[in-house]
């Protein structure tokens, strides 16, 4: 069975760790899709799964950078019942709240996409992230409007990568420090407008172009649905210069 993130305390009986609360629901499988009263998976509270994943698990190489150049990979497949009354439209963000716990904001928001269609409760699997080859944007149907971006402004997916440090230590001759697991979450936004325009990005505003976006998010949002991740992904190459020798 699927696992399910979720809103604030609600807890769907699922035996996790530290959830308390009585059953309020079904999950989005098939069940809570068969009674389908119009409110597409039912009278569910607004909720955020994944069938590539489970809540707090890790997350498969294929959606992180493991083997990959930094931050090449593609998106897992996200699945959220209907939000609040009054929800014209869905955004996404991407957080390691690990970095974000260390270091503060300027690398841990990794992506958002936003303008997602009320109708829409589905984001597939296979948005890119670093790929040469590939069009910089790469929606599925029903998407039409929909927007995308990562930290640094650039219309991509940017995956989890966290043990990038372990691929420049190899390559600078230095001592190789372990894999470092880092906590993610996908956090589903329910929001009141239907086309929403934010501002372009300015590194002199904000260098983390999603921590800007995510603030303006959560500031409007009618309600939020969170799923929880970790990885410890180590990619192939990374676009970093090797650190100056230590001082004798």
């Amino acid at each position: 069975m699927k696992a399910i993130g979720m809103i604030g305390s609600l807890c769907l009986g699922l035996a996790l760790a530290g959830c308390s609360a009585e059953n309020t629901s079904e999950p989005l499988g098939e069940v809570g899709q068969a009674e389908d009263n119009g409110n597409h998976f039912g009278n569910l509270p607004f909720q955020v799964e994944s069938p590539d994943f489970a809540d707090g698990a890790a997350q498969p190489a294929q959606f992180t950078c493991e083997g990959n150049p930094f931050a090449s990979g593609i998106s897992p497949e996200l699945d959220w019942t209907k939000g609040p009354k009054g929800t014209k439209s869905y955004a996404i963000v991407l957080l390691d709240t690990t970095v974000l716990a260390a270091a503060g904001f300027n690398n841990a928001y990794h992506w958002a996409i936003w303008n997602i269609p009320h109708e829409i409760h589905t984001l597939p699997a296979g948005l890119k992230g670093l790929d040469p080859s590939a069009p910089l944007v790469q929606f599925p149907d029903g998407l039409k409007g929909a927007q995308q971006v990562q930290a640094r402004g650039v219309t991509r997916y940017f995956p989890p990568c966290p043990a990038w440090q372990v691929t420049l230590a190899q390559r600078c001759g230095l001592s190789v420090p372990p894999r470092n697991t880092d906590q993610y979450t996908f956090t589903v936004y329910a929001l009141p407008d239907a086309d929403i325009t934010v501002p372009a990005h300015d590194p002199l505003v904000d260098s983390n172009y999603v921590h800007r976006l995510d603030a303006i998010f959560s500031g409007m949002a009618l309600g939020k649905a969170v799923i929880h991740t970790q990885s410890d992904a180590v990619p192939s190459t990374v676009p970093f210069a090797c650190p100056p020798p230590a001082s004798p």
